[in-house]
């Protein structure tokens, strides 16, 4: 009995899934597992370069293609493209680095990342009987043929202004905002130089009852950062910032802050590992909108910084986790311990599990207003609150079965 229901159920199956039949013969080309981690557009890939099939899981996989991607000192991205081989490919992995530059839209940069993607499977194609049915071809153009040490008029420096403005509002709440951002950057392997300008302003306007009541928030500030390289594992840096702040309760704040970096791994590898110690030392001068619970209109202060900073980026997943640990020399009690991770773990086909989580544990909230906060203030987090501790949790599973195949693409709807 169960059989005469089987049999029918498994013919339904297979007529509302005919991709499976659309995937190239697994003799002629070779399987692909492309992960991107939100570093590629993966349906332009997988419809653009159709010459090979793409699995769900990476144990089918002949080559599993691991993208990431970073941002470069000219704005523009350097993508990563790791070919790791499987199978009859075991060893055989090979690394190329794609540069998008600033000005590049977003389909430059995707047909970019494909022809980088073709040459790099090109090498695992070459014994395949698919092989006989690709072609190389040579565009010459005046650009290809002159040197690539150009003379750069700029000299790294790159610049950008940015500014936007929201407005919302209905019958009782109107909202405004208002927001810009000039930055200066250049960045070579030996220095890195940053310099930034912002402000911020939103008003929050309701009306009840023929009252009407206006809530104000904004903020400005400017950051100059310097870098020096001092080799594969060392750093050296100094950071400057000045700002004011409504709801932190700063009329203005200055700081300058000297700092000492050491990587365990050489920098070079970003892209896979990094585990980095950074100690930051602090002085500051702080003028306060309103009295602090400590009784004070204005003082100098000065606090050291210990962070560690670990990244790894794996065919088996992602793993990131910040510690950051900070004190008043004054006061030793005054101290603040920021705890940040994140975990994405395949745990066998099909299955992956991913967890993150940060929390802090608060005792260093100098600068909050002595003067109680409004329950107005509370809800449109117009004022900084006193707390001594904050927590956030997330995780899940997701798991995956059925075809092995990941060939097709379907915009529509």
């Amino acid at each position: 009995m169960l059989k005469s229901y089987l049999y029918p159920l498994l013919a339904l199956l297979l007529f509302l899934a005919p991709e499976t039949l659309l995937a190239q013969d697994s003799t002629k080309t070779i399987n692909v597992y492309l992960d991107c981690r939100r570093a590629c557009d993966e349906g332009y890939v997988r419809d653009e370069i159709n010459f090979v099939n793409y699995v769900r899981n990476q144990e089918d996989a002949d080559v599993h293609l691991l993208i990431t991607n970073q941002r470069t000192g000219s704005g523009g991205e350097e993508y990563t493209l790791k070919f790791i081989g499987g199978n009859e490919f075991k060893g055989m992995d090979r690394t190329l680095i794609y540069f998008s530059a600033e000005s590049d839209t977003q389909n430059e940069e995707r047909v970019g990342l494909n022809r980088y993607i073709k040459r790099g499977l090109y090498y695992y194609l070459i014994d395949r009987p698919i092989a006989d049915d690709l072609n190389i071809n040579y565009n010459a153009t005046e650009e290809s043929s002159q040197s690539d040490s150009e003379a750069d008029n700029w000299n790294y420096w790159v610049f950008n202004i940015r500014a936007d403005t929201d407005i919302e509002g209905e019958e009782s709440e109107k909202e405004f905002s208002i927001r810009g951002r000039i930055s200066a950057e250049r960045i070579t392997p030996e220095w890195k130089i940053e310099f930034d300008i912002d402000q911020y302003y939103e008003r929050q306007t309701f009306e009840d009852d023929e009252e009407s009541r206006t809530f104000i928030r904004e903020s400005r500030g400017a950051d100059l950062l310097l870098v020096k390289s001092l080799g594969d594992h060392w750093s050296a840096g100094i950071s400057t910032r000045a700002g004011h702040s409504t709801r932190n309760n700063y009329d203005l704040r200055i700081e300058g802050s000297p700092a000492l970096e050491y990587s365990i791994f050489p920098y070079r590898e970003f892209t896979e590992r990094q585990i980095t110690f950074m100690y930051r030392l602090t002085a500051g001068y702080y003028d306060y909108n309103d009295v602090t619970i400590y009784g004070k209109n204005s003082e100098q202060l000065m606090r050291q910084q210990l962070s560690s900073d670990i990244e790894f980026t794996q065919p088996w997943g992602e793993f990131e986790a910040s510690i950051n640990a900070s004190a008043y020399l004054h006061d030793f009690n005054k101290n603040r311990l920021d705890t940040e991770a994140q975990l994405d773990f395949r745990i066998f086909r099909g299955l992956s599990f991913y967890i993150s989580g940060e929390y802090a544990w608060i005792n260093n909230q100098l600068s909050i207003s002595a003067g109680e906060i409004t329950d107005e203030e509370q809800l449109l987090n117009l004022r900084q609150r006193l707390t001594s501790f904050s927590y956030e949790v997330r995780f899940g599973l997701e798991f995956s079965f059925g075809s092995i195949y990941n060939n097709v693409v379907n915009p529509r709807i």
